[in-house]
């Protein structure tokens, strides 16, 4: 079923098709077919209909591979890159459009000796590397051996720089540069003609084209690039060189699949097409700037010929780049001084200063258009780019302006900055009752190096409750997270006058917190070092009134009294409810005693992100000794925790996205252990651990010795008091049924024996029942019933006894 589609039979264009198509494919069978074009073409293929059996991306039973990279007719496959593989009924999970590297495409096509399914379809077709749908393969000066391009404006001023695959999807794993260079004097122009690359955030994770203003990539970055990006988007170079690098990675899948994708090229990947043009020709520096951020720099720009006024009818713009890699994320602020741009807000028709980002509304039109004497407000990107323009086109007279920038640290994470650059961040139901927080740029990379703040302050009747969605930090080599990254969760335990924060639980590697809950005011503190980053964590918050708390249950001290009890959730066994508080406060008799405290059964739902219950051995401490989530296991030893003092406390929190579960049960016992094991016990003493308990609490099917030890359940108890109880019924029913059988049987001896003749009138007899003496049993006394005598002549009583009872 191989097939050979080569320009040697002078045909262009045509179809390729499973074997059998449109009926199903055979079992057993692999396929191949090459297209090979000439020397200056490319091939072009895309699929019209696509039913392979098998389930994407694994393709385990059938598939279809495709190598759209091969540089020679005989490269082995099994070597090459490849394309796929692919499978499935959906061909919104294929790319649109195949374009090959050079001359060379192979379809390989594989199915097993299981199902089949109807195959597959598509168009195969060789295009000019050169005038094929006005893209220009022949960019340059091409480097050997890899993907690389050198464009000179001696040879061509103008041109197009594009994917290697463009518009066909373009592969895993490239890796291009295009070098741009021009005579001294010049500058150079892009316009992003065509831009679609695989969009994983701002950072640019996966795909990316980077530009540096100069002739090495050493040179300052322009910007980062992915995502969608159309002719409106103009960049400019400072001098007559730029570097541009084109990168693809891998690992899309994942992420196209928290995004609802089963496939990332559902998402567009067509790669670039951008125009330049080399010229001396451009507007002068001063009135047409770029402004690179030398990290977290600061400058001024002025309006051209300032101090004088600015001549009518001219186009001016600064672009403005701050950082953006993967250690540096910056927006840009702009303020206004000395400003006087003759017009009236809000129109501006006689002229204007406006600003958009990124370059995308450089046909002219703007975000918002500032003009008149007064100074506007100060202005702050939302991304890394700024892009201001001064338009007096139709302005009757000049005017000016002086602006100051300064390039600040963006961590993207929502929330209000008490100083700008710094990572810290503020959240009060004064101005939001809900709403989400994160480490800097997640779902991107966390840089390195970092601390960051995060202070939740509750009106006096409210509370913050925080329920975390995402949680992936670098692992500590500590169970304690003392090293390396880790999220710390503070409370303020001072007055309103004085803060006073102290740590109540730490977080590291992928544990998840729990849901959080205080009246206090609360901090997160994020710490990164400077090893490998991660992408961080995410949050949800809400300021909630105390009186909105679920009232299944509150707050609830119990006196133990020497003895013990059982705590469950509420509802438990059924679910328990969203948005719950719970508060246990057990107290000890004694102040030498201690609450020992073991989980009987924990059936939480999933990890801790929306339920946990939390353990303190100290009514008074707020950070608690364990945080329960999850399942207890039936073969699971049953674990305990002991106070360090007469009392204990358990907090039970879901979050309001809560779906419930069974819950737990939890058993407490207050214990008394003594200098030595050797102090008198009035109650029971646990065999292993050495509590001494009530002794009420023997044999009560719950667990109250502590980890490891059930004398409290065996050792005094007989192990087989359910069977004996059983046994016992079982001895009396039968004993019962023989009983019953004998007395039928000695009912039936004297029927047997007794005369059939009706006894005179004046006959009588008087039958007395003796009572057995003790000893006698049933037996007995119908031995002694049957040894009455009858007497037909005389009224005459006889008794008998059984020779077995002789004293009646």
């Amino acid at each position: 079923c191989d097939k050979l589609f080569s320009y040697q039979s002078d045909v262009r264009e045509g179809e390729f098709q499973s074997p059998g198509f449109p009926s199903h494919y055979p079992n057993g069978v692999s396929c191949k077919y090459k297209f090979i074009g000439r020397a200056n073409q490319r091939v072009k293929i895309q699929f019209t209909q696509f039913n392979v059996h098998g389930r994407p991306p694994g393709c385990e039973h059938d598939f279809v591979n495709i190598y759209s990279q091969l540089k020679h007719e005989t490269e082995d496959l099994l070597e090459a890159v490849m394309t796929g593989p692919f499978c499935g009924e959906s061909k919104e999970d294929l790319p649109k459009m195949v374009v090959s590297t050079y001359n060379f495409l192979v379809i390989w096509f594989y199915s097993n000796h299981e199902k089949s399914s109807g195959g597959f379809h598509g168009t195969w077709e060789f295009i000019d590397a050169v005038t094929s749908l006005s893209v220009h393969y022949d960019m340059g000066t091409m480097a050997p051996n890899t993907c690389g391009y050198t464009i000179r404006s001696d040879h061509k001023d103008h041109g197009f720089i594009m994917s290697p695959t463009y518009p066909g999807i373009y592969s895993d794993n490239l890796y291009c540069y295009y070098k741009l260079h021009g005579r001294p004097g010049q500058r150079i122009k892009l316009v992003f003609e065509d831009f679609s690359l695989f969009y994983g955030g701002e950072y640019c994770p996966f795909d990316f084209l980077r530009i540096y203003d100069g002739f090495t990539k050493n040179k300052p970055v322009i910007g980062t690039f992915c995502g969608s990006f159309n002719q409106t988007t103009v960049i400019f170079s400072t001098g007559e060189a730029l570097w541009l690098d084109f990168v693809t990675g891998e690992g899309r899948l994942i992420f196209a699949a928290s995004n609802g994708a089963s496939a990332d090229y559902k998402f567009a990947r067509r790669g670039f097409n951008i125009s330049y043009t080399f010229s001396d020709q451009f507007v002068k520096l001063e009135c047409d700037q770029r402004i690179l951020s030398g990290k977290e720099s600061n400058g001024t720009f002025v309006s051209p010929g300032y101090p004088a006024n600015f001549k009518q009818g001219i186009v001016c713009r600064y672009y403005m780049d701050g950082l953006m890699d993967e250690q540096n994320l910056e927006k840009v602020k702009v303020s206004f001084f000395d400003f006087n741009i003759p017009g009236n807000m809000p129109y501006c028709l006689l002229g204007y200063v406006g600003e958009n980002e990124d370059g995308r509304l450089s046909d002219g039109s703007v975000k918002n258009k500032y003009c008149g004497s007064n100074d506007p407000p100060p202005i702050t990107s939302v991304g890394p780019r700024m892009v201001i323009t001064l338009n007096t086109t139709g302005a009757v007279q000049g005017g000016k302006f002086v602006a100051r920038y300064t390039f600040i640290t963006d961590y993207d994470v929502p929330g209000e900055q008490p100083e700008e650059g710094k990572c810290r961040f503020l959240y009060n139901n004064v101005k939001t009752t809900q709403g989400t927080t994160n480490s800097p740029r997640h779902p991107n990379a966390y840089p390195s190096n970092l601390d960051c703040e995060y202070v939740f302050r509750p009106l006096i009747d409210h509370l913050i409750s925080i329920s975390f969605s995402s949680f992936t930090l670098s692992d500590s080599p500590s169970q304690l997270c003392d090293t390396g990254d880790y999220l710390a969760i503070y409370e303020d335990v001072g007055t309103f006058i004085k803060e006073n924060f102290t740590l109540t639980e730490k977080y590291c590697g992928t544990t998840i917190p729990g849901p959080y809950m205080t009246s206090r005011l609360l901090k997160l503190v994020f710490h990164s070092d400077d090893r490998l980053s991660y992408i961080g964590f995410k949050a949800t918050y809400r300021f909630i009134k105390k009186q909105d708390i679920d009232n299944t249950c509150s707050t609830y001290v119990i006196n133990a009294r020497g003895s013990g009890g059982i705590i469950m959730s509420p509802n438990y066994p059924n679910k328990y409810p969203p948005l719950t508080r719970c508060e246990w406060i057990i107290h000890a008799s004694n102040r030498d005693h201690r609450i020992l405290v073991e989980v009987s059964d924990l059936n939480l739902e999933g990890d801790c992100s929306e339920v946990a219950v939390r353990l303190f051995d100290d009514s008074a401490s707020i950070r608690p000794m364990e945080v329960l989530c999850g399942k207890k296991k039936d073969d699971q030893v049953t674990d305990s925790y002991l106070s360090l003092a007469d009392n204990f406390r358990i907090l039970f929190l879901s979050s309001p996205s809560s779906l419930g579960a069974n819950g737990f049960k939890l058993s407490w016992t207050e214990v008394y252990q003594g200098p030595a094991p050797s102090v008198e016990c009035s109650g029971f003493r646990c065999v292993v651990n050495k509590y001494c308990i009530s002794s009420t609490l023997k044999c009560n099917n719950e667990p109250n010795c502590g980890k490891g030890d059930d004398s409290d359940e065996t050792a005094e108890c007989s192990r087989t008091s359910g069977i004996q109880i059983l046994h016992i019924a079982i001895g009396t029913s039968i004993s019962s049924f023989f009983c019953i059988i004998l007395l039928i049987c000695g009912f039936y001896h004297r029927r047997k024996f007794r005369s059939d003749r009706a006894p005179a009138d004046h006959d009588h007899v008087e039958v007395r029942y003796v009572s057995a003496p003790t000893g006698c049993n049933t037996t007995d006394r119908l031995l002694m019933e049957d040894r009455h005598e009858l007497n037909n002549d005389h009224h005459k009583t006889t008794t008998h006894t059984s020779p077995r009872c002789q004293k009646v």
